[in-house]
């Protein structure tokens, strides 16, 4: 007989089902998600800002030194040995004072023995005056010859002519002796010594450097900035060290080319009243207007960047997105950052909110905003 044996399987159906359901689920989850995914990230409210170019007024600072406006050496007309010098750096002179003298020894004899002999020429002429009239006298009266009126009177003109060339000689002598002495022709500060006491200079060799009392100049060392050459003829306000107070003044003179340090000579007159008051060699504050070439001046809160350097986010005026844009900064303020190019009159720009940003990601105004 045979005998059958039966093994229970689990149908084939119930796998599938559970497989069937498991789909179901899933296409279940994935449709009710699907509406969620298809929605639109809802704008961003940021600051924007629109691009204008503005005029730029940096004030500049530069501070400098009190300097004569012109000044001229003075020398000796005549060499010698100083035996007194009384000028220091600074030192004022009114007009006649003297200022520095040569050994006057020789000079002195000089004048002395052109003095005596200028005094024997006066006494041999006023001798000859006398013999010429009383000869000529003589001869009017009958008791004296022609010959001795005629020799009377050559002695006459030769003792005028003695007599005034003693008297030139005197004068040069006198002069010399005037040449032994330096003094000031006008009210001058010393702002240079060339020579010592006891020096010996020649004729024309400067002794010092002077500078008229009446004129002075504020000169400043300022860094090579753009704008400095329209100075010229712009008001400068000056701040002396001292007592003096800031007073304005005129911007006289911008030199064309660097100086051996890198910066560029400002200079600016001293009103005449205030003149008597900075000596020489004070120290001045300078602050004046600098106008620059107009610019872009956005605040702070636009700058962000990337691999390529400064960026800001400009707005898409038809899609109200915003991608990054390449900048190049002219220079920072204290709120503000000045741009020299990549923005154009008119761009969009986002402030606060930037660092929220993405390329792409929609944006709209703050409320009170633009």
């Amino acid at each position: 007989m045979c005998q059958f044996s039966y093994v229970t399987r689990e149908p084939h159906d119930s796998r599938s089902n559970a497989m069937m359901a498991d789909r179901n689920m899933l296409v279940a989850l994935f449709l009710a998600v699907l509406p969620l995914a298809g929605r639109a990230e809802p704008p961003l409210a940021v600051e924007l800002i629109t691009a204008k170019t503005e005029p730029v007024v940096q004030e500049l600072r530069v501070i400098g030194s009190v300097e004569a406006t012109d000044s001229f050496p003075a020398s000796f007309r005549r060499g010698g040995q100083i035996d007194m010098l009384s000028a220091e750096v600074g030192q004022r002179f009114s007009a006649g004072e003297v200022i520095a003298r040569i050994d006057p020894t020789n000079v002195v004899a000089q004048l002395d023995a052109a003095q005596a002999n200028l005094d024997a020429a006066e006494a041999a002429l006023v001798q000859a005056v006398q013999t010429r009239d009383r000869t000529q006298s003589m001869l009017d009266r009958g008791v004296g010859t022609q010959a001795q009126n005629d020799a009377a009177q050559q002695d006459y003109l030769e003792a005028k002519a003695q007599r005034d060339q003693a008297g030139a000689l005197l004068e040069t002598a006198e002069q010399a002796y005037e040449d032994t002495e330096l003094k000031a022709d006008r009210d001058v500060t010393v702002i240079e010594r060339y020579a010592d006491l006891g020096e010996v200079v020649s004729a024309g060799t400067a002794v010092v450097q002077l500078a008229p009392e009446d004129q002075r100049q504020a000169v400043f060392l300022a860094p090579d900035t753009a704008g400095l050459s329209s100075l010229r003829g712009h008001v400068i306000e000056l701040d002396p060290a001292g007592p003096v107070a800031a007073f304005e003044a005129t911007v006289t003179e911008v030199l064309p080319v660097l100086n051996a340090t890198g910066t560029v000579e400002i200079h600016a007159d001293i009103p005449a009243d205030k003149v008597a008051d900075i000596p020489i060699g004070t120290s001045i504050t300078g602050r004046v207007a600098l106008r620059m070439t107009p610019r872009i001046l956005l605040p702070w809160t636009v700058l962000s960047a990337s691999v390529e350097g400064p960026a800001v986010w400009v707005r898409d005026p038809k899609t109200g997105t915003v991608t990054p844009k390449q900048v190049r900064i002219d220079s920072y303020e204290d709120d503000m950052i000045s741009i020299a190019g990549g923005l154009e009159e008119g761009d969009v720009v986002v402030g606060a909110g930037s660092h929220l940003l993405y390329a792409g990601r929609q944006v709209e105004a703050l409320e009170g905003g633009e």
